[in-house]
């Protein structure tokens, strides 16, 4: 890996890591993705095209089946390869194992670019998939060589290649994309744009592409046109004899309604592609001194995270972006819990678009809520096109938090942004709906104190399925709840005509707004009280612990290595629950208790989930561990450029590249929004010498600047409210600059007796500590 900041590079092409460097040279501007494969297809482990939210459907097979089950399966499709092109000197196909090779991907221009030298020539390939018109990608080859060769370039469209599968691994794809496109035509298209087109249409899905190519060149070549007697697809050759040649390949994929373009150069477009990135950066960018490995891996993360997320409202962020097929390039909650964060912090138009997206399949969810007898809304585990398309309901259908997280993203976008607009065009529908299936789902349990419960569910660890009163399920239920019926009562009393008509429409009647308040404020939140923490659930702290002696050294990930029902019985954790539920609500829990709980199940975590690292960071440096924080840090900042769970090669992941931001903004820095106010309590990893970042806050932009010693806030103008640890101050664009430690002013000690006897206090304190430790302690040894 380079040095520089902002470049991945990559000096040999090496079997080993090809399928890894491929998922990590990606490249995508949120509709089309590409992976990190030569324009030749060779060698290659899976040259992957992709376009966001075009995908195949299929019946979902089941050996016994039930009613509600879902029905449909949806996968993303690799299609066919427009960039495709091969160059020939002297009628010999250029072999990239031969010679010289390396290629670059920079992040501050969009562009990947490989560069070949070999027997008198020097070959240069640059790709750009433009940012401002999504539709569009471009590759250029340039070609120089000492003295007068025969050169030719051969350009067509390749049909796609399986991806290679290993094992019965269920988060790889299962369709073949071979077998599901049915090419309606294809044709050859004269000067001035030479070049050919195709259309194709899914079999079951319907839905229908145009592709193709236009080419260009900066000397007078001989253009020869054909079809390929294998593939039926066309192919243009381009012939030129010399020593300098340069070809534009301008491709595209369109589905009906994008824009078209003529034509345009690689100047036109890098030019566009610069500007774009550099507005990113400047709006993202996170700075870290002291740590060059951790600040590339963010700068990375951030890169390919931009690249993946779809801006139209008709796409989300799948869970492996558009680098690879893992899970089947389908949306889960990943995306509103670790990606919405960053978008809504830094980028409110994407943040807003993928609210859209989820407004706009609320019909399914609520079709989804019928089929299982519930009133409201029910969004689905995962899906593409809006339906449920997981099959094993445990660990899916039974992750009723969706309708929360969907419903937290959405509530953290209003207060963030200030943009309300988004709640008339569909928000309130949907807060309404997915609260409605809380008050369904849940009911008043006497043996629970008459609280609110709600059972059958799974929560974000998935190794602990189908149980009553999973904790962060109740929690962000409350939240959602809670602020659903704050947000109606507003309405009601400021805009009465828009509050009858939205009423009127989902037949909302003032009794449920208050059972909504109702169920939020006797919500059951399980605890224990010889442990003196939160119970993860109503079972979770009864389960017995993994005996390696019986059962031997647990075996990862362990959904690929034992059965369901014997991780089921056992008191283990695939991904941070609990601790992501104080990560996200941490004003319920009191800081003792947060570092307790935290404390207590981390030993239980195996981390088996690429999501877990992020939460567990963030936790961790708020109950000040922070060395413990800083490798979780490490964990989810490089879980994609050191290949840390070994899967890399089906594509990154992208909710942990989102939670590396988490955990340096959060973590770090310490971020909390804190009723509607942004607070910090910063401190800076060992190592580390300065952190920087931005963040978006309405139309006011905060920076925020982290020394050891010193924290400066500064604003692009207007004057906005903060909180440092506990002092409030109002920022502007001169700055403001304080502490970044908490000085400690007074220090008062051995008032017992004075104010008030507190012996019997401290013995149970003690009698506490010595009892987790296993110290024997009583009352005699106490007065001792």
């Amino acid at each position: 890996m380079a040095t520089h900041p902002f470049l991945l590079e990559q000096e040999r092409l090496e079997g080993e890591t090809l399928a890894h460097y491929e998922s990590l040279f990606a490249l995508g501007n949120g509709r089309l993705g590409l992976r990190g494969f030569p324009p030749s297809r060779t060698p290659a482990f899976h040259p992957g095209v992709f376009i966001n939210g075009f995908y195949e459907s299929f019946p979902i097979p089941y050996g016994e089946d039930a009613h509600g089950f879902a029905r449909t399966g949806q996968t993303m499709l690799d299609l066919p390869d427009c960039r495709y092109l091969t160059v020939s000197v002297d009628g010999e196909t250029v072999d990239l194992a031969q010679g010289a090779w390396r290629r670059t991907l920079d992040m501050e221009r969009g562009v990947l670019t490989e560069r070949l030298r070999q027997k008198g020539i020097a070959i240069t390939w640059e790709t750009l998939l433009s940012m401002e018109h999504p539709s569009y990608g471009m590759l250029r080859v340039t070609i120089e060589a000492e003295g007068e060769r025969e050169i030719a370039v051969h350009s067509s469209i390749a049909l796609a290649t399986r991806q290679r599968s290993e094992g019965l691994d269920p988060r790889l794809a299962s369709l073949d994309s071979r077998t599901s496109l049915e090419t309606l035509s294809c044709a050859c298209t004269e000067a001035p744009h030479m070049g050919f087109t195709a259309h194709v249409r899914t079999k079951e899905s319907g839905l229908s592409l145009h592709m193709g190519a236009i080419h260009s060149s900066n000397q007078a070549v001989d253009y020869r046109q054909s079809i390929d007697e294998e593939t039926r697809l066309p192919v243009l050759t381009i012939s030129f004899s010399g020593n300098h040649l340069v070809v534009e390949k301008l491709f595209f994929y369109q589905q009906g309604d994008e824009e078209t373009i003529e034509h345009s150069s690689w100047e036109e477009l890098s030019r566009l592609q610069e500007a774009h990135w550099r507005r990113f950066w400047e709006a993202s960018d996170v700075v870290i001194e002291g740590d060059d490995e951790i600040q590339k891996a963010i700068r990375f993360n951030l890169f390919q995270l931009h690249q993946s997320v779809g801006r139209d409202g008709k796409s989300s962020l799948a869970a492996k972006g558009l680098t690879g097929l893992g899970y089947e390039g389908q949306y889960f909650w990943d995306t509103e819990i670790y990606a919405m964060p960053f978008f809504t912090h830094t980028d409110p138009t994407t943040a807003r678009a993928l609210i859209a997206f989820r407004i706009s399949i609320l019909d399914h969810a609520r079709s989804r809520a019928r089929e299982l007898s519930q009133r409201g809304a029910l969004f689905p585990w995962r899906t593409i096109g809006g339906m449920e398309a997981s099959a094993y309901f445990p660990a899916s259908t039974a992750q009723y938090h969706i309708n929360a997280d969907i419903a937290y993203a959405l509530l953290q976008y209003l207060v963030v942004t200030g943009d309300r607009s988004i709640l008339d065009e569909g928000g309130y529908d949907l807060l309404v709906e997915t609260a409605r299936l809380w008050v369904d789902l849940g009911f008043y349990n006497e043996r629970k104190g008459g609280k609110f419960c709600i059972h059958e569910v799974t929560g974000p660890d998935e190794y602990s399925a189908l149980v009553d009163n999973n904790l962060y399920t109740n929690v962000m239920a409350a939240y959602h709840l809670e602020h659903t019926a704050r947000l109606l009562f507003q309405l009601s009393q400021e805009r009465p005509a828009q509050y009858a008509a939205l009423a009127g429409r989902l037949d909302l009647k003032e009794e449920e707004i208050d059972a909504f308040q109702r169920a939020a404020s006797s919500m059951y939140i399980p605890f224990d009280e010889a442990e003196h923490i939160n119970a993860q659930d109503d079972r979770f702290l009864t389960l017995q612990e993994w005996d390696e002696k019986k059962s031997g050294k647990i075996l990862h990930p362990m959904l690929l290595h034992y059965h369901p029902l014997v991780i089921y019985r056992h008191r283990l954790i695939k991904q941070a629950d609990i601790t992501l539920a104080m990560v996200l609500q941490s004003q319920r829990f009191p800081w003792y208790l947060r570092r307790r709980n935290f404390v207590y199940y981390e030993r239980y975590t195996t981390g088996d989930s690429s999501l877990s690292a992020a939460a567990q960071a963030v936790a961790a440096f708020d109950v000040h561990l922070g060395e413990l924080g800083l490798r979780y840090l490490s964990d989810t900042a490089l879980m994609d450029i050191a290949d840390l769970h070994g899967n890399t090669k089906d594509g990154l992941h992208t909710a942990a590249m989102a939670g590396s931001w988490m955990t340096v903004v959060s973590g770090v820095a310490g971020y909390r929004l804190t009723d509607g106010i942004p607070c910090f309590r910063p401190l800076l990893p060992k190592g580390w010498k300065r952190l920087s970042f931005t963040l978006r806050f309405g139309k006011v932009r905060l920076t925020i600047d982290i020394t050891e010693l010193m924290t400066t806030y500064r604003t692009d103008g207007p004057t906005l409210t903060i909180c440092h640890r506990s002092t409030p101050l109002v920022v502007n664009g001169q700055g403001c600059t304080i502490e970044t430690r908490a000085r400690i002013k007074a220090v008062i000690f051995d008032l017992d007796g004075v104010i008030t006897s507190t012996d019997a206090y401290h013995y149970r304190a003690w009698k506490r500590l010595a009892d987790e430790q296993g110290w024997h302690f009583d009352e005699q040894i106490n007065q001792q």
